[in-house]
């Protein structure tokens, strides 16, 4: 995943928009550290099946402090023939005010 390449510390998450089964995180993302300058950009994540929020209230944008791809987990459902092992990809985002987990 491209989120073990990347640094989104200091992030601010903006806006969050899920369509379908696309979920859009709107970050203000620091491209400059000595020049203090933030850009705008998206951080997508496709075919999520599972996204939960679990924050306190917070006065304004939310922090990124860490990404954690917690790797690939699998979940069992049914029994004998109707038995389905599907395997996904879990992330945690951990921001100031709490915690984020998307699968």
């Amino acid at each position: 995943m491209i989120i073990d390449d990347i640094s989104f510390h200091d992030a601010q998450i903006l806006k969050t928009t899920q369509v379908e089964q696309t979920l859009d995180l709107l970050l203000d993302f620091p491209t400059d550290w000595e020049k203090n300058i933030f850009e705008e950009k998206v951080l997508r994540f496709y075919d999520v099946i599972f996204h939960s929020v679990d924050e306190i209230p917070f006065s304004g944008p939310p922090a990124i402090l860490v990404i954690n791809n917690l790797g690939q987990i699998m979940k069992k459902f049914g029994a004998g023939r109707n038995l389905l092992e599907p395997t996904r990809a879990r992330v945690e985002i951990q921001t100031n005010p709490g915690t984020r987990i998307i699968e």
